[in-house]
C-alpha cells in the first residue's frame, strides 16, 4: 500500500514537471521572439531618416507591431476601396527581401493630406513589414488628385531595409488617369511599373498589385 502510494507521489511528480518545462520553454521561445522582433524594428527605425523637417519620409514612426498587412482606411470612409499587394525583392529582381519597412500615405478623395490637428501626411498613412516571401499587402481608398492640379492621383511609399537607409520609390499610379505623364510611365525608381491596371473585385473593391525591386 504505502509503494502504491508513494509511486502514485513521484509519478504526479514527474509529470506536473513535465507540464511545467515545455510551458516554461514556450513563454521563454515567444519572449525571445518578441525581443528579436523589438531588435528589428529599433534597427529599421535607426535607418530611417530622422530629420522632421523631411517632407517625403515617415519610417520613424512606425509603431511596435507591423505585420505584412495595413488597413489605412476604416469601411465608413467614403471612396473607391483598393486592395493593393505585392513583393519586394532584392537588387536582382528574383530574390524576396524579408524584413523590409515600408511606409505609405496618400490624400483623401478631396485630394487633401493633413487636416487641422492631423499628421502632415493625413490619416491615410501606415507602415508594412514584409514576410519571409516578401510579401506585403494595404487597404484603403483611392485617392485624389491634389485641387486644381494637373498631378496624376498617386500613393506615396519609401522602403527601409537593416543594410540601407529610408529611400522613396516611384509612387503608385493608376492606369485611366488622364494626368499621368510619359516620363512617370517610364520611371523605374523601385523596378517595375508603377502604374497599376485594377482589377474590379465586385463590391466596390478593386485589386492592383505593385512589386518592388531594391536598389
Amino acid at each position: 500500500m504505502d509503494n502504491s502510494i508513494s509511486g502514485r507521489r513521484e509519478f504526479l511528480k514527474y509529470a506536473a514537471a513535465a507540464i511545467v518545462i515545455p510551458a516554461f520553454a514556450g513563454c521563454r521561445d515567444s519572449t525571445l521572439a518578441q525581443k528579436r522582433e523589438e531588435s528589428l524594428l529599433d534597427t529599421l527605425r535607426r535607418n530611417a531618416i530622422q530629420d522632421p523637417d523631411c517632407e517625403w519620409c515617415g519610417a520613424r514612426d512606425a509603431p511596435d507591431k507591423v505585420g505584412r498587412r495595413a488597413v489605412l482606411a476604416v469601411e465608413t470612409d467614403p471612396g473607391e476601396r483598393l486592395r493593393i499587394d505585392g513583393t519586394v525583392y532584392r537588387a536582382d529582381g528574383k530574390t524576396p527581401a524579408e524584413h523590409t519597412l515600408i511606409y505609405l500615405y496618400h490624400t483623401d478623395i478631396y485630394g487633401i493630406y493633413g487636416r487641422s490637428g492631423e499628421h502632415r501626411h493625413g490619416r491615410y498613412r501606415g507602415w508594412m513589414l514584409t514576410d519571409a516571401d516578401g510579401k506585403y499587402e494595404f487597404e484603403t481608398i483611392r485617392p485624389a488628385s491634389y485641387p486644381n492640379s494637373t498631378i496624376a492621383a498617386h500613393i506615396h511609399m519609401t522602403v527601409t531595409t537593416a543594410e540601407a537607409k529610408e529611400d522613396w520609390f516611384d509612387s503608385i499610379l493608376f492606369e485611366g488617369d488622364r494626368f499621368i505623364t510619359a516620363r512617370e510611365r517610364v520611371a523605374r525608381k523601385g523596378g517595375f511599373d508603377p502604374v497599376l491596371r485594377l482589377e474590379e473585385l465586385g463590391g466596390g473593391v478593386f485589386a492592383g498589385t505593385r512589386d518592388i525591386r531594391l536598389a
